[in-house]
């Protein structure tokens, strides 16, 4: 009997599917769950209710968290709830050096502008999204479609449930969902420890194993005044993990790119990330210079550095593992399996064609479509002003990104929210993005000529920021609530130049959307699609940053011919700081040195294990086979930085604090004794 083409396309996938089935590989869709996968390498069956619960008890918290007691307690990192904790501090009070421990509710801090959510259902949309929008459309056209249907649906999905609703594109566009969350705006800090105890060794150990962390926080959400009563949450285990023993994270995975073509891997290798390392180590000295100017200047650079410095090993560790050629020619093997599949399946169109044009145009505009931006200053800010002022009259499907009417409740709360501004920090930054713009672009550049007029740098930057009045959260008010008519009239020199910048943004956004972000979306539709078609959901779709659930073992590895062990214990931490004489950033955390005689050194600090994350994943739930919390995710080894492209159970491994670690501290370092009580559900 003669086989058609589409049996022989399967049995390509079959192949290309059978070389993840033995590897802990995979952010899953708690939709489609890896069942199969788990009770084959574990002989573990994950039931609705396990899973259920396990879902309902994770929290999108800007990255991740979870519900720990029936009165809204949940735990996430320290490195997490630190943007809360620096809006919180002040000259006198720096939260984030001396810790923070609330030992009654009515001292609970209100985090300024925080977010809380969960994913309570779903809804499959594709058919809607496909019919509305079809590849067959001419790219920018179906754009425009694609961007009307995703906004009236979040809409009217919104309405009918009085729930937060997202699109949430899975396989590259073959699967569309609304994810309909629970959300809550009253976050409140509990506890965290000092930072030199949740980040012991600073940036030389970020992305380093073994590891002495007790990288933890604990918030609390309420609701209409009152803490919130969870119907799920999980319980901290006081036996932890075994080596050996499989365990589960629920998180919020930022983006991978494991779907993508080789030519977006190559131009992220040598164009995109290239640009991007230079900023960040451009904003890493810029803020190393500044913090030398006094311990206050210290506290405020502080807030931004460390996120400036993980994003800067993050990406060094993805720009190594880019350059290997293994990576490469196994992506070149996949594709050439996929091409083949792809034909055999008579598939129509040519989706790598379209991504090699748009992969093209980027060469050409990436780095002034990168540097033409409002930053991270007061510039943002009166960025956003003026663009939701104008973007608000249009209709959805021609707005730019960010501007949609489910995005600007948000958005207006961010920009009316009373947070701590530093003049002189911004007149800093800003000076650096000046001159990083002219270097780049040169003087003669629109933009360049708009912010800097005939002034260097340094002297625009002071003149913008000093002349505004943008740092005042009541100015802002007033000029959301005057809307187009307000921004036109103000005389504030931030607002004067974002006025002036739109324009230019907006074309290169608009020029960005026609040659790069709709022929790429049409093209990662017609591969995902096609790859759904050969594979099915049996292996799982790139991380979205929405939430997942991946399982492992917690084991060790070895790395240079040295074995790691699978975990650290409190005593090594110790030791650590001796044998650098107690010097930054090993010092102690002044609870840690206070109380060492009642600390046991022997209970297990922190673990790594072989489950798949990437950025997002930080504060997620370790739990066990019995849904305990065993563990909280808060870093990964230096292998794992090429998880973004690529899975490896080798030697990649995800790194936890260990509960019994954080219960043991909680109680002999801290003596938080009401929260251990609510911790064991008193």
């Amino acid at each position: 009997m003669p086989r058609s083409p589409l049996f022989h396309a399967l049995a390509i996938a079959a192949s290309l599917q059978a070389a993840h089935a033995l590897a802990d590989e995979g952010m899953w869709t708690f939709d489609h769950p890896p069942l199969q996968q788990v009770k084959q390498r574990y002989g573990l069956a994950l039931t609705p209710a396990w899973l259920d619960r396990l879902r309902l008890s994770t929290v999108d918290f800007g990255a991740t968290a979870s519900f720990v007691s029936p009165n809204g307690l949940m735990l996430t990192n320290n490195h997490v709830a630190h943007h809360c904790l620096s809006q919180l501090s002040s000259a006198g009070r720096d939260l984030n050096r001396s810790g923070f421990l609330a030992r009654q509710r009515s001292q609970e801090l209100k985090c300024p502008n925080a977010t809380a959510k969960v994913l309570e259902s779903w809804q499959d949309v594709t058919r809607q999204v496909q019919d509305a929008a079809p590849a067959s459309l001419p790219p920018e056209q179906q754009a425009s479609r694609h961007k009307a249907v995703v906004a009236e649906l979040e809409q009217r999905c919104s309405r009918d449930t009085g729930l937060k609703c997202e699109m949430v594109s899975l396989y590259n566009g073959a699967v569309y969902q609304l994810y309909r969350y629970r959300e809550w705006k009253d976050v409140r800090l509990v506890f965290a420890p000092e930072e030199q105890a949740s980040y012991f060794g600073g940036d030389a150990d970020n992305f380093v194993y073994p590891r002495y962390a007790l990288d933890m926080a604990l918030l609390r959400v309420y609701q209409n005044g009152k803490p919130y009563r969870p119907a799920h949450y999980l319980t901290l285990s006081r036996q932890g993990v075994r080596e050996g023993e499989p365990v589960f994270v629920a998180g919020h995975p930022g983006r991978t790119s494991r779907l993508e073509t080789l030519a977006q891997l190559q131009l992220r290798r040598d164009l995109t990330l290239p640009l991007q390392l230079q900023d960040a180590r451009m904003q890493q000295a810029l803020l190393q210079r500044y913090a030398e100017r006094s311990p206050e200047a210290a506290r405020q650079a502080n807030a931004v550095l460390f996120g400036i410095e993980n994003w800067l090993k993050n990406m060094s560790g993805e720009a190594l593992a880019l350059q290997q050629p293994e990576l490469e020619a196994a992506k070149r093997k996949e594709e050439a399996e996929l091409k083949t599949a792809y034909a055999q399946a008579g598939l129509a169109g040519d989706p790598w064609r379209e991504v090699d044009q748009a992969a093209n145009y980027q060469r050409q505009h990436y780095a002034e479509y990168y540097l033409v931006d409002y930053g991270d200053t007061l510039l943002v800010l009166a960025g956003q002003l003026v663009e939701q002022a104008a973007e608000r009259k249009l209709p959805e499907s021609e707005r730019l990104y960010g501007y949609s009417d489910g995005d600007l409740p948000g958005l207006e709360r961010k920009l009316q929210a009373d947070t701590p501004v530093y003049p002189q920090l911004d007149i800093a930054r800003l000076t650096g993005q000046l001159q990083q713009m002219r270097d780049k672009l040169g003087a003669d550049h629109p933009a360049v000529r708009i912010l800097l007029g005939h002034d260097e740098p340094a002297q625009a930057a002071r003149r913008l920021i000093a002349g505004s009045r943008l740092g005042q959260a009541a100015e802002r008010r007033k000029l959301l609530a005057g809307a187009a008519a307000a921004i036109a009239a103000s005389d504030d020199p931030l607002i004067a130049a974002a006025r002036q910048l739109y324009p230019l943004r907006r074309q290169l956004e608009r020029n960005y959307d026609a040659h790069v972000r709709a022929p790429l979306r049409q093209a990662a539709s017609q591969l995902g699609q096609a790859r759904f078609k050969l594979y099915g959901d049996a292996l799982p779709p790139d991380a979205t940053g929405t939430l997942r659930l991946s399982y492992g073992k917690v084991a060790g590895y070895r790395a240079d011919g040295v074995a790691m062990p699978w975990k650290t214990v409190i005593g090594g931490l110790y030791a650590r700081a001796a044998a650098f004489d107690h010097r930054s950033p090993f010092q102690l955390a002044t609870a840690l040195e206070t109380h060492r005689g009642a600390i046991n050194p022997d209970l297990p600090l922190d673990f790594v294990s072989t489950v798949d994350i990437v950025g997002g994943n930080s504060g997620s739930p370790v739990v066990n086979a019995q849904g305990e919390l065993v563990g909280l995710i808060f870093d990964g080894n230096q292998q794992m930085l090429a998880g973004g492209h690529v899975y490896s159970d080798a030697r990649a491994r995800a790194i936890a604090v260990d509960s019994r670690g954080m219960l043991h501290l909680l109680d002999k370092a801290y003596h938080a004794g009401a929260l251990l009580q609510e911790l064991s559900g008193g």
